[in-house]
C-alpha cells in the first residue's frame, strides 16, 4: 500500500487540511476542527487516492479515537451489523450465480435479436438490469456479468470497431445503474447505504412498497431519457457498429451442470420471497441471504476459494464512511455546519430551494468522489436542515440517492462504473463525456420528472 503513494497529491491535501483546523472558518472547538479538518483530509485522499483507501479510512479511525466522542466498539460493532453480512452474503450468492451461468445463454441470445436497431440495442441491458435485480443481489456482479457477455460478443477489427464496442458496453453498465433505482434493494450497497445513512425512522418509511411508488415512475422516464442521452452523446462512435461485430461467447462452450443451475434458481426464488414478505415475517433480511449461502456451499455451488470476493479493504471501507454521520453528530460538528448552511439557503419550500440543495450535494459529490461516502457526510446533515424547512425526510434521501448514482465525471465518482474502465472495456473519456452531459440531464430530471411525480403522489 505503500509503494503506491503520490506525494504531490498528498501533499497538498496534508498541507490544505492543515490550513482548514488552524483557521478554524467555521468557529469549531479545537477537538472538532481537528475531526473536520481529517475527514476533509480522507474524504480527499479517497477522492484522489493519493494512497490506499484502506491508510485513508485507518488514519480517520485514529483522530476519532483521540478527538471523537464515539465509542470505537460501536464504530467497529459495523463489522458483524445486520449490514454488513447483507452485503457480504450477497456477494457470495452472486458469486454462485455466476459460478453457473445461468444467465449467459439467454443474454447473448437477445442481444442479438435486437442488434438490428440501435435504440433496441442500448434498451436491452436495462431489460437484464431489471430482471437482475431479482436474481444478482450486487450490482458489482451485475455489471461483471453483463460486461463479461458483451465483451466476448463483441468483436471489434478497426479502431472505430473498437469504440462502437466500448460505447455498447458502456451502456450495459449505465443500464445497471439506472434500473436498481427501482427498488429499495436495487443495489445492497449503495441503496442500503442511503437507507442506513438516513436514519432509522426514514428506514421504516421507504419500504420495498413505499419506495417503488415514490420511484418506478420517474426512474422509468428516466431510464427513457438516459437511453436517447446516450444515444446522441456517443452517435458518431456506435454509427460504426455491424452484425458483423457479433460472434459467439465462450460462456456456453462450459457445460454447466443442471443440478447446479437449479440450486441456484431454488435458492433465489426462496431468498427473494422472504425479503418480499418481511412485513409480515419480519425476518431480517441477512438471515435468508446467510442460509442461502450455506445451501449453495452444500451443493457446491460456491466453495471456500470464492470468500476472496468478500475484499477486507471494502469492509473497513464501509465501516470508516457508515461512521461519518454518527461521528459528526456526536461530536457535534452536524449542528455546527447546521448553523452555517441555513444562513445561506432561502427558508421557504420551493423547487429552487430542493434544486440549491441538489447543486450542493452534486458538488460535494464530486470533491468527495464515492457515492457511499458522500451521502454518509451530506445527509446526516442534510436532514434536519431541510426538515426544519418543511420537507419529508425520504425525499431528501432520494433526492440524494439519485444525484450520487447518475451524475459522476470521472470513474472513482461511480463505483459500478468504475469497474468498466478497471477491466478496460472502456477509457474514462467515456465516463467523462456521458457524465458532462449528465450534468444539465440530472436537474432537468430532477426538476420536471421527479419533483413532479412526488408532487402527483402528495409527498412534495
Amino acid at each position: 500500500m505503500v509503494k503506491h503513494i503520490k506525494w504531490v497529491p498528498l501533499s497538498i491535501i496534508l498541507t490544505v487540511s492543515a490550513l482548514i483546523a488552524y483557521v478554524n472558518p467555521l468557529n469549531m472547538t479545537l477537538e472538532q476542527s481537528l475531526l473536520f479538518s481529517s475527514l476533509i483530509c480522507s474524504a480527499a485522499l479517497w477522492a484522489t487516492e493519493a494512497v490506499h483507501k484502506s491508510l485513508a479510512c485507518l488514519f480517520f479511525l485514529i483522530m476519532v479515537a483521540i478527538f471523537g466522542k464515539t465509542n470505537m466498539v460501536d464504530m467497529i460493532s459495523f463489522v458483524w451489523s445486520d449490514t454488513n453480512i447483507l452485503i457480504m452474503t450477497t456477494m457470495l450468492l452472486s458469486v454462485g450465480i455466476m459460478n453457473t451461468g445461468i444467465v449467459h445463454q439467454y443474454v447473448e441470445k437477445i442481444f442479438k435479436k435486437s442488434a438490428t436497431n440501435k435504440i433496441a440495442l442500448l434498451s436491452v441491458p436495462y431489460l437484464f438490469g431489471l430482471l437482475f435485480v431479482f436474481l444478482v443481489p450486487q450490482a458489482f456482479a451485475r455489471v461483471i456479468i453483463i460486461g463479461t457477455i458483451l465483451n466476448g460478443l463483441l468483436v471489434a477489427k478497426t479502431p472505430q470497431e473498437e469504440r462502437a464496442k466500448q460505447a455498447i458496453i458502456f451502456n450495459g453498465f449505465i443500464g445497471v445503474v439506472m434500473t436498481y433505482m427501482f427498488f429499495n434493494n436495487g443495489d445492497i450497497v449503495l441503496n442500503q447505504a442511503a437507507l442506513t445513512f438516513a436514519g432509522e425512522h426514514v428506514k421504516q418509511r421507504l419500504t420495498f412498497e413505499h419506495w417503488f411508488a415514490l420511484m418506478s415512475v420517474p426512474t422509468l422516464i428516466a431510464s427513457i431519457v438516459t437511453i436517447v442521452t446516450v444515444y446522441i452523446v456517443f452517435k458518431n462512435d456506435l454509427s460504426y457498429f455491424h452484425l458483423g461485430m457479433i460472434a459467439p461467447t465462450k460462456q456456453n462452450e462450459k457445460q454447466i451442470p443442471k443440478r447446479n443451475q437449479s440450486i441456484v434458481l431454488l435458492t433465489m426464488v426462496a431468498i427473494i420471497f422472504c425479503w418480499m414478505t418481511y412485513r409480515w415475517h419480519s425476518i431480517p433480511a441477512f438471515i435468508p441471504a446467510v442460509a442461502g449461502v450455506l445451501v449453495m456451499y452444500g451443493g457446491r455451488v460456491i466453495s471456500i476459494k470464492d470468500l476472496k470476493a468478500i475484499n477486507p479493504h471494502f469492509v473497513l471501507f464501509l465501516m470508516t464512511v457508515f461512521s461519518i454521520g454518527k461521528v459528526l453528530g456526536q461530536s457535534g460538528i452536524t449542528a455546527v455546519i447546521f448553523q452555517t448552511l441555513k444562513q445561506f439557503i432561502p427558508v421557504e419550500q420551493s423547487n429552487i430551494y430542493l434544486l440549491m440543495i441538489a447543486l450542493l450535494v452534486m458538488v460535494l459529490h464530486l470533491c468527495i468522489g464515492s457515492s457511499v461516502a458522500t451521502m454518509s457526510v451530506v445527509l446526516p446533515i442534510l436532514l434536519p436542515l431541510t426538515q426544519e424547512v418543511g420537507y419529508r425526510p425520504e425525499i431528501i434521501t432520494l433526492m440524494t440517492y439519485i444525484i450520487v448514482n447518475i451524475h459522476f465525471l470521472l470513474p472513482f465518482h461511480q463505483a459500478t462504473v468504475m469497474i468498466g474502465t478497471a477491466k478496460q472495456y472502456y477509457s474514462e473519456k467515456y465516463m467523462l463525456r456521458f457524465g458532462m452531459a449528465m450534468t444539465v440531464v440530472t436537474f432537468i430530471l430532477l426538476a420536471f420528472v421527479y419533483m413532479i411525480w412526488w408532487k402527483i403522489v402528495h409527498i412534495l
